[in-house]
């Protein structure tokens, strides 16, 4: 690009928003905040960012608001990572996930065209393959998401697609793992690692969904955030990419990890599965690494180390 990016990110006030958004000012980019607080907190902010608390949901109906703001900010890139990301709201009220999930990223996109932004970049999920077929899975693995959550990310990517057709700007979509690290509220459905971590410190009881033995894979946050940077040099048109750790890991063996550097001592309740929930679930990263240049670097357990030390 002829002209230093100026940035929006879009949830940059949440675990990976923020994370983002720090690693972006610290490269010497330009950045603006969209954020409706919800699950973001102030004590994630940067002092070098321009902030504004707002719901994303509220340019459905006005977009000519959020085109104003990227023109007078002069954007050129957008980091989509608003999002509702609760597995169990979106079975229960599947019609509120839909407007923040699709409409209003319907409405973002839609004013990063009439503005000229030269590149989005959008913060899938993995849930959107729903049960595997095969394991690791990769970018050519099929979608069958099993939770509206996953339906309501997938529904994007796919207008996305449709939308690169007709638009001169450059698309990325990244289908997380499970990511974790510091900032991540034990409070929220998601953070499992983060649950964990905070009952075994106050030595109160943990529940397992399920024998324990359904697996995942876990990223470390910087990970994460490394390669939305890194899509910054990808000027293709439409790519999606999966940040997979191509690592299983179990729920019992994370458990026993975070006793280990916790010294907890107490075994886990083990409940009745929940609907929504993926049985076992890995994902590759080789697109990523041959095109990015990208590698989760951080290991589980060196993973962990960190985050106890920065908590």
């Amino acid at each position: 690009m002829t002209k230093k990016n100026k940035i929006l990110v879009t949830g940059g006030s949440g675990f990976i928003g923020s994370t983002l958004v720090d690693m972006l000012v610290i490269q010497g980019y330009s950045v603006v905040v969209i954020d409706d607080l919800s699950t973001g907190l102030e004590s994630n902010h940067n002092e070098s960012v321009t902030y504004f608390n707002r719901d994303l949901c509220n340019y459905i109906d006005h977009p000519e608001e959020l085109v104003e703001m990227l023109n007078q900010f002069d954007i050129n890139t957008v980091y989509h990572m608003a999002a509702s990301a609760d597995v169990f709201l979106s079975i229960n009220n599947p019609e509120t996930v839909y407007k923040i999930n699709v409409l209003s990223s319907i409405a973002l996109a839609k004013a990063c065209k009439e503005t000229g932004v030269e590149k989005l970049v959008f913060a899938s999920t993995s849930a959107v393959f729903g049960e595997p077929k095969y394991l690791p899975v990769d970018e050519d693995h099929d979608t069958n998401p099993i939770s509206p959550y996953g339906l309501s990310k997938l529904g994007f990517e796919q207008y996305l697609n449709y939308f690169s057709i007709d638009t001169d700007m450059s698309i990325t979509i990244f289908r997380l793992p499970n990511v974790y690290g510091p900032r991540q509220r034990p409070d929220l459905e998601g953070g499992v690692i983060a649950i964990f971590y905070d009952l075994m410190k106050q030595n109160r009881p943990i529940r397992i969904f399920g024998d324990g033995q359904q697996t995942r894979d876990w990223v470390y946050v910087d990970d994460i955030a490394n390669a939305f940077c890194k899509a910054l040099k990808n000027n293709k048109k439409f790519n999606i990419f999966l940040l997979g750790s191509d690592t299983e890991t179990s729920l019992n063996n994370l458990f026993a990890c975070l006793g280990d550097v916790t010294g907890y001592k107490q075994d886990p309740q083990y409940l009745d599965i929940r609907a929504g929930d993926i049985k076992n679930m890995v994902m590759t990263y080789s697109k990523a690494n041959q095109s990015l240049d990208w590698t989760p670097d951080t290991i589980l357990s060196e993973g962990i180390a960190k985050l106890v030390k920065e908590n």
